[in-house]
């Protein structure tokens, strides 16, 4: 069988990517300290409760809807970070 693009079966709206970086955490086993550690070592002074908001539903307590802007930032702050070798919490892995 050939590949096919499957069809977008729901509304992609760029200011709400939330179910996205689900997505994306779950299968990169990326955690809410990951990404608040990676963010604040790229100078952005992110509170924990956004970060945690991000991972929840609209309609949910807490939720905060994530831009794919914002997707993008916490990717590359992820990829930086484990390309330093950091840890949650800004420590290296050689310390």
């Amino acid at each position: 069988m050939t590949y096919k693009q499957p069809p977008l079966n729901r509304g992609v709206y760029p200011q709400k990517m939330n179910w996205l970086w689900r997505l994306v955490c779950e299968a990169g086993y990326i955690t809410v300290d990951d990404v608040v550690t990676a963010l604040r070592a790229k100078g952005v002074d992110v509170e924990r409760r956004r970060a945690e908001g991000w991972l929840r539903s609209e309609g949910s307590d807490g939720y905060f809807p994530l831009s794919i802007a914002e997707l993008e930032q916490n990717l590359r702050s992820i990829l930086s970070m484990r390309a330093e070798g950091m840890q949650p919490g800004g420590t290296t892995s050689a310390e």
